[in-house]
């Protein structure tokens, strides 16, 4: 485990189906983690706000996509394309 600044550390660690590397709150509460899996990588973000800028694009391809909210959901365009 490796500290890093404002109380958070840094772990990495072999399992058995998967390698981990995880960001924890000083609270050690998860922040971010890492995980290697031979399906692939699951990245799992924990987080009071997320935020993405590009200056060409997002772009998101999967078999589903699913978004909860529990409050408004606001999507916002020149124009707004829906299938």
């Amino acid at each position: 485990m490796l500290k890093l600044g404002h109380g958070r550390t840094l772990s990495v660690e072999a399992l058995d189906d998967a390698e981990l590397v995880e960001i924890r709150g000083a609270d050690g509460v998860l922040e971010l983690r890492l995980k290697l899996t031979e399906d692939g990588v699951v990245l799992q973000l924990e987080a009071a706000r997320i935020s993405l800028k590009a200056e060409q694009s997002i772009d998101v391809e999967c078999e589903t996509f699913n978004v909860n909210a529990s409050a408004d959901v606001r999507v916002r365009g020149e124009r707004v394309y829906i299938n």
